[in-house]
C-alpha cells in the first residue's frame, strides 16, 4: 500500500505541474493565463502537493506512521481546499476568499478567461463556472491519493 499512496501523490503532483505549465487545449486552456499565474500557481501549490510524499517517505524511513498520518492529512487538506474552489461556486453560488487572490478579478471571470473553453462535462447551473474536466480528474486523483496515504499509514 506504500508504495501505492507514494506512486498516487507524485503521479498527482506531476499532473498538476503539467497541467498548469503544457498548453494542452482543449483540455486546459493555460494559453489564455498569464505567465505570472501559472507559474505563481506552481510555486504555491507544487510542493503543497510534493509534501505528502516527503511525509510518506521520511515516515518509512524513520517508521513514524504519525508522519504519513501527516501526509495523508496534507493531501486531503488540499483536495479540500480545491473540491471548495472549483465546486462552492458550482453548487451552491459560493466563492471562497481565496479564488482570485492577487488577481484582481472575480472568479467568474477569471474563469471564463482561462477555463470556460475547456473541456466541460457538467451542466450547466445559471450563470455558474462549472469545474472542468482537468480539474475533475485532479480532484479524483487527490481524493485517491490521500485514501491510499492513510491506508499506507495505517500499515506502518
Amino acid at each position: 500500500m506504500f508504495l501505492a499512496a507514494l506512486i498516487l501523490v507524485v503521479a498527482t503532483d506531476a499532473y498538476f505541474v503539467v497541467t498548469t505549465l503544457a498548453d494542452l487545449f482543449p483540455f486546459n486552456n493555460v494559453r489564455e493565463a498569464k505567465r505570472s499565474e501559472k507559474l505563481t500557481e506552481v510555486a504555491v501549490n507544487g510542493p503543497i502537493l510534493a509534501l505528502p510524499a516527503l511525509l510518506l517517505v521520511w515516515a518509512a524511513a524513520a517508521g513514524l506512521p504519525a508522519l504519513a498520518y501527516a501526509g495523508a492529512a496534507v493531501e486531503l487538506l488540499a483536495v479540500l481546499g480545491g473540491l471548495a474552489l472549483w465546486w462552492l461556486p458550482y453548487l451552491a453560488g459560493v466563492t471562497v476568499p481565496w479564488a482570485t487572490a492577487g488577481t484582481g478579478e472575480t472568479w467568474a471571470a477569471l474563469h471564463a478567461r482561462t477555463y470556460a473553453k475547456t473541456v466541460i462535462v457538467l451542466p450547466r447551473r445559471g450563470d455558474a463556472p462549472r469545474p472542468n474536466l482537468e480539474h475533475m480528474i485532479l480532484h479524483a486523483l487527490m481524493l485517491t491519493a490521500a485514501g491510499c496515504a492513510l491506508a499506507a499509514a495505517m500499515t506502518l
